[in-house]
């Protein structure tokens, strides 16, 4: 009682100033329909008028407890004995789950670290066996530590074989070999501190000259990747274990300590891991210097804000969650918990709650492939199964699951718009993939995808007989019930042309589906 009632504590602490979170408050469907569509994979309506009974302080705290989506283990091998590479079984089980799993937080949080910790099978780890175990780090560590996150991923013998830390040998000078880089570069670039040393609030540190300060330099990655040699893949069943084990996927790496550098390294932040430790002792000493970096709070928080709130986050915003992850109120960095919750009640993110709530300019982003594909399904009641043809839907939208073409994962965190504004998601929209959400839409509403993926329109036509209650429907459950005039009217005359309750429905779920106002998050 006394952790869950601390919980509650920094959950209503984060909150803006006027916006009740106790359990009986009155909390707008507007309200309830933004905080869902950032906290899960879209709001549907039984969701909205359960978080407006719960607050958003039970609701986030009901969610912590929830862990119970997976992913189903593969085959290593197909029938005809080689690799088997084929994802469609996991991506359907992906899909599954997130339109219809109860753990929705978990999920989104999951998902947005793996696209920062990014495995692909493009150019990289083609075995399907290898992706539910390696997706259970997320799912597992979302509400975890950071640290936690670190060390599992650092020995994920998927993001071994993908970065080539697996079979990473100290370096030999007779032979003149030496140890891989690879992993020891994007773990500090793209994982834990990014190219430049951060001030709290995400924006650079400047020397004298008004330049950017790195956060490391090359002898820090060479140094980095010795304290990183000695591990190999697990073994795998029936096997013996080698100093060089072949790939294997399932369960962690281990130590071949006559395979480690044991010397001194200086690292980055010129700190210093004494010679003669072990392979173990110097991924702990990483990890001890690495949650040492304040630039990491800034260079994670950013990140995390972009994938569940809005692509171009005020400093202030970033500060304020920055401090949490520096310390979540008990002296713990890293703290997962603390840190989403900061990240969904922070001011900037639910300003605009309010009915009267004047737009936020540069706020919000585009709802990327995946989360625009869950969220259509959820709103419209879909159920999947396996065989589902989701996959290739978001696929051809541009973020084929597990397929990411990239370290930088589908789009890369630093892109920005033709106006300047940060916006990543935005590198992959495109006038043809706009084009293929508008053809998705209409084959959801007046067709259907396939026979393991089925939409209930019903509770919309159900509303059809009274053109501005379908409407106002429609906008409760994909619009936080905010639609501009211009929407409203062409929806209304698109579904007043329509003959049926059915056809009028359809014609007005197109219209607010296929438009902007949709695409955008707000």
């Amino acid at each position: 009682m006394r952790r869950t009632a601390f919980w509650v504590t920094i959950v209503l602490a984060a909150c803006p100033a006027g916006f009740s979170q106790t359990p009986n408050a009155a909390m707008s469907a507007r309200a309830a329909g933004r905080f869902l569509d950032q906290a899960t994979w879209g709001p549907t309506a039984d969701s909205i008028s359960s978080l407006q009974g719960m607050g958003i302080a039970a609701w986030l705290n009901y969610q912590f407890g929830l862990n119970n989506s997976d992913l189903p283990d593969q085959p290593v091998l197909n029938a005809a004995g080689r690799i088997n590479a084929d994802l469609r079984p996991v991506q359907e089980a992906f899909f599954v789950n997130a339109v219809t799993g109860e753990d929705q937080l978990r999920q989104r949080v999951a998902f947005a670290l793996s696209q920062i910790w990014v495995v692909s099978a493009v150019a990289g780890v083609p075995d399907a066996y290898a992706y539910p175990p390696y997706w259970r780090i997320f799912r597992d560590n979302a509400f975890g530590n950071y640290r936690d996150i670190i060390k599992a991923v650092t020995l994920s013998p998927a993001m071994g074989r993908y970065l080539n830390m697996a079979n990473n040998n100290k370096g030999n000078a007779a032979r003149g070999t030496a140890a891989n880089e690879n992993y020891a570069r994007e773990l500090m670039q793209l994982f834990t501190l990014g190219l430049a040393q951060l001030n709290s609030d995400g924006t650079p540190v400047l020397d004298s000259a008004g330049n950017a300060v790195p956060t490391y330099d090359q002898a820090a990655v060479t140094n980095l990747a010795r304290a990183l040699t000695g591990w190999t893949y697990p073994t795998a069943p029936g096997a013996t274990a080698r100093a060089n084990n072949p790939a294997f996927y399932m369960g962690q790496m281990f130590a071949v300590d006559a395979e480690h550098d044991t010397t001194g390294k200086t690292i980055f932040g010129n700190i210093t891991i004494r010679a003669g430790q072990t392979a173990a002792q110097d991924l702990e000493s990483v990890l001890d210097a690495l949650m040492q970096q304040d630039t990491m709070a800034p260079f994670v928080c950013q990140q995390l804000i972009q994938h569940l709130v809005t692509s171009n986050p005020n400093p202030q915003y970033v500060e304020r969650v920055s401090r949490v992850f520096l310390n979540n109120g008990q002296g713990t960095r890293g703290d997962m918990k603390a840190v989403i919750a900061a990240i969904l009640t922070d001011p900037d993110a639910r300003y605009g709650d309010a009915d009267s709530a004047a737009p936020m300019s540069n706020y919000g982003h585009l709802r990327e492939p995946i989360l625009f594909v869950t969220n259509l399904l959820r709103g419209l009641n879909g159920k999947l199964a396996p065989g589902t043809n989701v996959p290739a839907a978001a696929s051809a939208l541009g973020e084929n699951l597990f397929n990411a073409p990239s370290v930088f994962s589908y789009f890369s965190p630093g892109y920005r718009t033709e106006k300047g504004l940060s916006g990543p998601e935005f590198q992959i929209d495109s006038t043809q993939t706009a084009a293929v959400r508008a053809n998705l839409v209409n084959t959801l509403v007046y067709r259907t995808l396939d026979k393991y993926t089925t939409v209930d329109l019903a509770p919309f036509v159900s509303r059809a007989g009274d053109l501005n209650g379908l409407l106002d429907s429609i906008a409760v459950v994909f619009l936080h019930g905010s639609m501009s005039s211009a929407l409203r009217q062409a929806a209304l005359d698109a579904a007043g042309a329509a003959p049926t309750a059915l056809a009028k429905a359809q014609a007005a779920l197109y219209i607010v589906l296929t438009s902007g106002e949709y695409q955008i998050i707000q």
